[in-house]
């Protein structure tokens, strides 16, 4: 028997930050999220033996099955090893543990909480735990945040693990919504058409990006900025609803400038210089995603200029990144 996952990554339309405490906390936060079809794959197969196999990031690690798996060793590892540890105590035998990523590159499309919640979910499934979407998610969150105390929102797993179009809320105590938005298929793909993906390489330190968010949260400037962000979501919405597509643009435009007001870390020259160079070449507006600095940025452009922005943006050594909508969220299945 071998158990298989799948989760989907996110485009934060709007909104993203205001998920991160303390400020969701303090005022509620709130992000219009967009599942997309690049893919966190997982797969788990009990062995007999008292061994754990793990194949991620093009490495192969070996465990011995009783011994508690330590963080900071191999960094990269310590999310696994976290779920792993997490489900230990009900583990009776070996397996083999296998994580892979569909699209070109991981980051700041929510890739950690991704993977986070198609690791439990396999875990789930093998040990018959019946977690649900929203405990899985709020688990992937909580081994993030809490056992391996990184920085970070919810939006992330939430996307993950239900997919699709929908109004995310955040507030006191950790409370959570998550609110799927209807839209007629005709006007989803007419909006599909305007939005352009690229991978802008770069180094990020997601971690650290997102401290300093949180960091910033108790000055009234940044938080001031966060609640411009918050009070965007409601518009875009309204903007979908009414077809609005320069009324799209317009609020991704100043969304952006909310962004770096709330972490003026996100962009550095290289970003701010793409973001301006896609403008003058018909972009209405975009944003970093994630945490910022690099890896993948996102453009609202009229289609019919889509490929002069993806010739431009080419030779600053920019990839445009295929994708579709997903409306299925987390999938768990046996062969």
């Amino acid at each position: 028997m071998k158990i298989f996952s799948q989760t989907p990554v996110r485009i934060g339309l709007i909104g993203g930050g205001t998920d991160v405490n303390p400020f969701a906390a303090d005022f509620g936060g709130k992000v219009f999220s967009l599942a997309i079809n690049l893919y966190h794959q997982v797969s788990l197969k009990p062995i007999k033996e008292e061994k754990i196999y793990i194949e991620a990031l093009g490495k192969t690690i070996e465990k011995d099955l009783k011994k508690d798996l330590i963080y900071g060793k191999e960094k990269d590892f310590d999310l696994v090893y976290a779920i792993i540890n997490y489900f230990k105590p009900l583990i009776k035998s070996g397996f083999k543990l296998k994580v892979e990523f569909q699209g070109e590159s991981l980051g700041g499309l929510g890739s950690s909480g991704s993977a986070g919640v198609a690791m439990i979910a396999v875990f789930s499934h093998w040990l018959k735990r019946g977690l649900s979407r929203m405990e899985m998610a709020y688990l992937a969150w909580r081994m993030e945040t809490q056992e391996l105390k990184w920085s970070g929102g919810k939006q992330d797993q939430l996307a993950a693990a239900f997919g699709g179009i929908n109004l995310l809320t955040f507030g006191a105590k950790e409370s959570i919504g998550v609110i799927p938005l209807f839209f007629p298929k005709d006007l989803i793909k007419r909006i599909r058409k305007w939005m352009i993906l690229f991978y802008i390489g770069g180094k990020r330190h997601s971690g650290k990006l997102q401290k300093n968010l949180s960091a910033g949260m108790k000055e009234e400037e940044k938080i001031e900025a966060l609640k411009g962000l918050k009070r965007g979501v409601n518009k875009m919405i309204k903007a979908w609803k009414k077809e609005d597509f320069n009324l799209i643009g317009e609020i991704l435009d100043e969304a952006w400038d909310f962004k770096k007001r709330s972490n003026p870390k996100i962009a550095n020259s290289r970003v701010n210089d793409l973001y301006e160079l896609a403008k003058k070449n018909g972009s209405r507006g975009g944003k970093i995603m994630g945490a910022g600095e690099g890896g993948h940025m996102f453009f609202f452009c009229p289609p019919e200029k889509q490929d002069k922005l993806e010739k431009v943006l080419r030779k600053e050594d920019v990839k445009k990144i295929d994708f579709e909508f997903d409306f299925n969220g987390l999938k768990v299945w046996e062969k």
